[in-house]
């Protein structure tokens, strides 16, 4: 489950809005608690990538807060344009640790991060709407990091030979994988997998994190 906080930024310098910094900070308040309360972005539909956003430069200032609190930069986008832009900070743990980013730690990082883009000179004029959030519990695998965070997952893998299947990660350096194909079995049979084997991540034409129900 994908785990979001959302923040309203301002800089306070939005003549045609005529909003200041207090008032700003009254609507993070009022934002902070939603992010509390696992308040979803799926309310703010985006758009198009907004213009008015210098993403490399929103990054420089995002990562080392981000880091600050032992965690990685997954992603940073900008959507939409004027009153409906949104910044979307996308969070994860180390590519060692196990489980994912909490709920109280994504709190904490939207009100770190909110403050930092504050602070600095590339916060754009216009009001937007900031989220932090987790990676999805399906996330696709396009770095080594995320094959090295996927250890034990059961994964849906396409080669570049046509091949789709199942199988399970044991282990990967983020150049081979190490997998278990999950064999065909009768409903409500316990799942039963193949003898490991070395699987060349370049060989992969996509792989996804495959969502596991228990009985």
């Amino acid at each position: 489950m994908t785990i979001t906080g959302v923040l309203l930024a301002n800089n306070g310098s939005n003549r045609k809005t005529g909003t200041g910094k207090n008032n700003s900070r009254e609507r993070r308040r009022i934002a902070r608690s939603k992010a509390d309360a696992g308040y979803s972005d799926q309310a703010h539909p985006r758009n198009s990538l907004s213009d008015t956003l210098d993403l490399d430069a929103l990054r420089d200032v995002v990562e080392p807060v981000v880091a600050e609190f032992g965690l990685v930069l997954a992603e940073l986008v900008g959507r939409g344009a004027g009153r409906t832009q949104t910044v979307m900070v996308v969070v994860d743990l180390q590519e060692d640790d196990e489980g994912s980013v909490g709920l109280d730690t994504i709190a904490e990082v939207s009100t770190a991060v909110s403050e930092a883009l504050d602070r600095t000179e590339h916060d754009p004029e216009e009001t937007y709407m900031l989220e932090v959030t987790s990676p999805g519990a399906t996330r696709r695998l396009t770095e080594p990091r995320h094959w090295k965070r996927s250890r034990g997952r059961l994964l849906k893998i396409k080669t570049a030979d046509g091949q789709s299947f199942l199988a399970r990660l044991e282990e990967t350096d983020g150049t081979t994988a190490t997998i278990a194909r999950k064999k065909d079995t009768p409903k409500g049979v316990p799942a039963k997998y193949s003898e490991p084997e070395d699987l060349a991540i370049s060989d992969v034409n996509s792989a996804q994190v495959e969502v596991e129900f228990s009985d």
